[in-house]
């Protein structure tokens, strides 16, 4: 009977996951990218990811290029369905998307750079039902960086305003900056002059829109709308071998904390999700 629902189990896990399609991978690839990189075929579509205005480009930067290391459109966390809503866009010629390493980018995200650049660091992810939209300047995601299911992140807010007292014309566009191996919380809002530093944490649901690269202190969190600093010293557990371990510990103690000298956890062993 074990063996049986660990087979039914694995079918069903393949039925929720979209099929590679070959035909709009090769049309991305192609169209966004000079033919020596495109015929490496770096990124793979799979499902039915709507792909329109693709006047811009895609480049890799400090990395080897190799076949597949882009995922668009995988089922990689199963919070959503694939309803086959989400679209990557590059409205412009001046419209750049940057892939600095191996990315997975889930069900249902909808990616809109209308101009401008947006950077996505070695090994970063994006959680299936979220929002990025680059609408000039720069939005910039930093190596290792994972944001979670149903977030915004939105760096213009897309009509120029006027400073009556001042006197002057506000600019609708700023740069957002996340760090290396940050981790933003399901549901959050991320704006224009964000900034944060390395290894951040962010709750769920939280409004991040100023500059938080200047906090004090290490491992930082952040929560609230808008978001404050909350802790200092909370860091995520990347590795998946070291996630395991934690899992079984927490499996016989069932406490909220559990005293225990820190495992060695290394960020780049998140590679074999990717």
């Amino acid at each position: 009977m074990y063996i049986v629902s660990r087979m039914l189990a694995s079918l069903e896990a393949r039925l929720n996951q979209p099929i590679f399609n070959i035909w709009r991978t090769i049309y991305f690839n192609f169209r966004t990218m000079p033919f020596s990189t495109a015929i490496r075929m770096p990124v793979f579509i799979y499902g039915r990811v709507r792909l329109f205005e693709l006047n811009g480009c895609v480049k890799f930067e400090n990395t080897e290029i190799k076949r597949g290391m882009v995922k668009i459109g995988v089922n990689g966390d199963s919070f959503t369905l694939f309803d086959h809503t989400g679209y990557v866009q590059l409205g412009s010629e001046s419209s750049i998307l940057i892939f600095e390493g191996p990315c997975r980018i889930a069900l249902n995200v909808k990616i809109r750079v209308q101009s401008g650049t947006l950077r996505l660091g070695n090994c970063s992810r994006i959680g299936s039902d979220s929002k990025v939209i680059c609408n000039g300047g720069r939005v910039s995601i930093g190596a290792f960086s994972g944001i979670t299911f149903g977030c915004t992140i939105m760096n213009s807010s897309f009509h120029y305003t006027y400073d009556i007292v001042n006197k002057c014309y506000r600019n609708r566009s700023a740069v957002i900056e996340i760090g290396r191996r940050n981790w933003i919380g399901n549901q959050t809002t991320i704006l224009g002059k964000c900034r944060t530093k390395d290894d951040t944490t962010v709750g769920a649901g939280s409004l991040i829109n100023r500059d938080y690269s200047q906090l004090y202190g290490a491992f930082p969190l952040l929560a609230g709308r808008p978001a404050k600093l909350i802790h200092l010293g909370i860091k995520r557990v990347f590795s998946p071998v070291v996630e395991a371990k934690v899992s079984e510990l927490f499996n016989v103690s069932h406490a909220d904390t559990l005293p225990y000298e820190q495992i060695q956890d290394c960020p780049e062993d998140i590679i074999a999700e990717m």
